[in-house]
C-alpha cells in the first residue's frame, strides 16, 4: 500500500473518530450517566433509546425494558444524566402518543409548603432524591401507565351497567312516586284553599276591627272633647267660688289673730291669770273624776248599747280634759296635749286585760305623770308659753295645707340630644337640643284619683297640651290616661318615694305610635330629677334629661 492509501485511511479513521466523540459528548455530556429502576405494570410501548423527560426537558433515555417471569411486569431501567435529581415522590408516567415513540416523564411533586408550585432554588438540599443505583424490586418507584382504549371501554360498559341497574330500580319505583307527588300536588292545592279562605277570614275581622276601633277613637275623642268642655265650664263658674273662700279664711284668720291679741291681754292680769289657773284645774279633776266614773260604768254594764254609750261619754269627756289642759297652757300652765298642742306625743296605748284574778282598776287608762302643780294629762317637763302669733300661725298651716290638698304646680325642664338625620323623626320634637320647659297644674295631687293639664315646650315651636286623668292601683304606681302631647294616650307612673328610683312611661298618638320612657328619682323637697327616652320606637328617638319641681 502506497503512502498515500495510508494517508487517506488515517484521515478516514481520524474523522470516524471525531464524529464518534461528538456523538458521544452530545447524548452523554461529560459528567456522564447514572442508572435507576422504574417497576411498570406494562412497557406500554417503549424501547432502549425512548427519551426520559423531567418536567418537559430530556434529562435522559430508556436503558433497558427486561420482562420480569413471576408476574409479568416489566422493569424499566433509565439512563439519567449526571447533573439531574429525581426527588423521591416523583411520578413515572409513560406517555404513548398515537403517533411517534413512546416517552418517559418524570413529573416531581410540588412541595405543600410552598404555594404556586414555585421550584425551590436549592432543591437537592430541600427535596429527598432517588439513590443513583438500581434498587431492590420492591424499594424501587411504581410507574403509571397510560390508560388504554380497552380500559376507557371497560370503565365505560360499568358505568353503563350501573346506569341500566339505575333505570331499572327508577321504573319500578316510578308509579309510587307518581302517586306520592300526586298526593303532595293534591295536598298543595288543599292546602292552598284553606289558606286562602282563611286569609280571607282574617282580612274581613281586620277590616272589622279596624272600623270598630275607629269607630271608638272618634267617640273618645268625642267624649274627651266634651269632658274638657266641661271641666272648663266648671273651672269658670267655680272660680268666684275658690275667691270667696280664700277671702273668708283670710277673715277667720285676722279675726283669730285679734281674738288671740285679746286673751294675750287677759293672760296678763294677775287675778285673771289665777283664777282661770284654778278654775282650769276644778275642770281638769272634774274631767278625770267624770272620766273615772265612766270607766267604772264601763267595767260594769254588760249591755253592748250601753258600753256604746259609754265609750262616747268617755270620748267627749276626754276632748274636754284636753281642750281645758289646753287653755291652762295658754295662760303660762304646764300642758302636753296630743291633737291640740303643738308637738305633742301620742297617749298611751291602753294596757291589756289583767290576767284572771288580777284585773285591773276602773277608770281611764292615766296619762303621763305631770309636775307637781301642773293638771293631770300634762306631760313632764313640757310647757306652753303664751304667743299671739300661734293661732294666726296654725290657721295659715291649714289654709295652706289644704290648697296644696287641693292643687299642685310642676314644672319641668329637660333637655335633648342632637337630631339623628336620614332617620325618621317625629314632629312633636323640636329640632334643637333645648331646653324645652313643661308647666303641668294638678287638681287633688294627694287623692286616690287627680287630673292633671298644663302645656309641653312652652313657648316653643312644638307647644302641646296634656289633659289626663291618673289613678292609684298600688301605694306607689298610677295609670291613667287622657291628652298627652296633644294626643290621645295612657300613662304609668311608679315612684316608690325619697331616694328611691322609679319609672315613667307614657304612649299616645294612635296614627302614629310614639312611646317615652323615663327613669326618675326624687331628691327631697318636691325637686326629682329624670332621663330618659323620647320616641322610643323609631329610630330617630332622642334621648332627655332634666329635672322637675312641684309645689
Amino acid at each position: 500500500m502506497n503512502r498515500q492509501a495510508l494517508v487517506g485511511l488515517f484521515t478516514i479513521f481520524a474523522l470516524v473518530g471525531l464524529f464518534a466523540i461528538f456523538v458521544v459528548l452530545a447524548n452523554v455530556g461529560p459528567q456522564g450517566r447514572y442508572k435507576i429502576g422504574v417497576h411498570f405494570k406494562s412497557a406500554a410501548g417503549l424501547h432502549r433509546g425512548a427519551l426520559v423527560y423531567e418536567s418537559g426537558v430530556v434529562v435522559g433515555v430508556v436503558d433497558q425494558t427486561n420482562l420480569l417471569p413471576d408476574d409479568f411486569t416489566v422493569e424499566v431501567i433509565v439512563a439519567i444524566n449526571n447533573n439531574v435529581d429525581v426527588p423521591r415522590t416523583a411520578k413515572f408516567l409513560i406517555q404513548a402518543p398515537l403517533t411517534g415513540d413512546s416517552t418517559l416523564e418524570i413529573v416531581p411533586l410540588p412541595p405543600s409548603t410552598r404555594p404556586g408550585f414555585a421550584a425551590a432554588t436549592n432543591a437537592p438540599a430541600a427535596v429527598a432524591v432517588l439513590p443513583r443505583t438500581i434498587l431492590p424490586l420492591d424499594q424501587q418507584p411504581q410507574g403509571t401507565n397510560p390508560a388504554t382504549i380497552q380500559d376507557l371501554l371497560d370503565q365505560g360498559q360499568g358505568e353503563v351497567r350501573r346506569l341500566d341497574v339505575m333505570l331499572s330500580t327508577l321504573e319500578r319505583r316510578e308509579p309510587a312516586l307518581l302517586n306520592t307527588l300526586q298526593a303532595a300536588l293534591d295536598n298543595a292545592k288543599e292546602l292552598s284553599g284553606t289558606a286562602n279562605g282563611t286569609f280571607s277570614k282574617l282580612s274581613r275581622r281586620i277590616d272589622t276591627l279596624a272600623d270598630t276601633l275607629q269607630l271608638a277613637l272618634e267617640r273618645g275623642s268625642a267624649d274627651i272633647t266634651d269632658i274638657t268642655g266641661s271641666l272648663d265650664k266648671t273651672v269658670n263658674r267655680n272660680t268666684g267660688h275658690f275667691d270667696s273662700i280664700i277671702a273668708a279664711l283670710d277673715r277667720s284668720a285676722h279675726d283669730l289673730n285679734v281674738t288671740a291679741d285679746h286673751i294675750t291681754s287677759l293672760a296678763t292680769d294677775p287675778q285673771l291669770r289665777a283664777n282661770i289657773l284654778q278654775t282650769t284645774q276644778s275642770i281638769a279633776q272634774t274631767a278625770s273624776t267624770f272620766a273615772s266614773i265612766a270607766g267604772d260604768l264601763h267595767n260594769v254594764s254588760s249591755n253592748p248599747q250601753t258600753q256604746a254609750q259609754l265609750r262616747d261619754t268617755i270620748a267627749q269627756v276626754d276632748a274636754a280634759s284636753q281642750k281645758a289642759n289646753s287653755i291652762f297652757a295658754k295662760f303660762g300652765g304646764r300642758s302636753h296635749v296630743y291633737g291640740v298642742d303643738a308637738g305633742a306625743t301620742p297617749y298611751p296605748v291602753p294596757a291589756p286585760a289583767a290576767a284572771p284574778g288580777r284585773q285591773q282598776g276602773p277608770g281611764p287608762v292615766p296619762y303621763p305623770s305631770a309636775a307637781p302643780g301642773s293638771p293631770r294629762g300634762a306631760a313632764p317637763g313640757a310647757s306652753a308659753t303664751a304667743n299671739p302669733s300661734t293661732v294666726q300661725a296654725d290657721v295659715k298651716d291649714k289654709v295652706g295645707s289644704l290648697v296644696t290638698q287641693l292643687l299642685a304646680l310642676q314644672v319641668r325642664v329637660s333637655e335633648l340630644d342632637d337630631q339623628h338625620a336620614g332617620t325618621y323623626n317625629s314632629p312633636l320634637l323640636k329640632r334643637d337640643r333645648g331646653p324645652e320647659t313643661d308647666v303641668n297644674l294638678i287638681a287633688l295631687p294627694q287623692g286616690s284619683t287627680y287630673l292633671f293639664a298644663g302645656v309641653n315646650d312652652t313657648g316653643g315651636p312644638a307647644t302641646t297640651w296634656n289633659f289626663a286623668a291618673m289613678g292609684h292601683i298600688a301605694p306607689h304606681f298610677a295609670v291613667g290616661g287622657g291628652l298627652l302631647y296633644s294626643r290621645l294616650g295612657a300613662r304609668a307612673i311608679y315612684n316608690p318615694g325619697l331616694n328611691g328610683l322609679g319609672f315613667d312611661g307614657l304612649i299616645y298618638d294612635p296614627r302614629h305610635p310614639t312611646a317615652d320612657g323615663y327613669l326618675n328619682l326624687r331628691v327631697g323637697g318636691g325637686l326629682q330629677l329624670f332621663g330618659g327616652e323620647r320616641d322610643i320606637l323609631h329610630s330617630g328617638r332622642r334621648t332627655a334629661f332634666g329635672l322637675q319641681f312641684q309645689f
